[in-house]
């Protein structure tokens, strides 16, 4: 009984000293995610935009194409059904990719050792 008291001892002076090192890995991975999140969505942002001109351009060539014809309003309802399906496939392929995070990926390695070495040391 002594012995398992000393070694439960031992096991939460490590814990506690690992902790430390725990919450400043926690700190320097949130920082490089902040990095990594900022530099993603600057450039989604870009490519939101130049993807919205070329999709309102493209349906104002489409419209202007096809005025002075028989054909104008089919022309303006596939600009419509163009950007419709456009808009689909964004969302599509936004929730196609959400919530496929890989950070903190070195915090929960570090822990998942850890634990490991707690279940031999027990």
């Amino acid at each position: 009984m002594l012995k398992a008291l000393q070694k439960s001892k031992q096991l939460s002076i490590i814990a506690m000293d690992r902790l430390g090192d725990y919450l400043a890995l926690l700190q320097i991975e949130m920082k490089l995610q902040g990095r990594e999140l900022g530099a993603q969505l600057a450039g989604y942002l870009l490519a939101a935009m130049c993807i919205f001109f070329v999709l309102l351009f493209t349906g104002v060539a489409i419209m202007a194409t096809f005025w002075d014809s028989d054909y104008r309003s089919i022309a303006a309802w596939f600009v419509v059904v163009l950007y419709v399906l456009t808009a689909g496939a964004g969302i599509s392929l936004a929730r196609n990719h959400a919530g496929r995070g890989i950070g903190m990926m070195t915090l929960r390695e570090e822990i998942k050792r850890d634990v490991a070495l707690l279940r031999e040391s027990l």
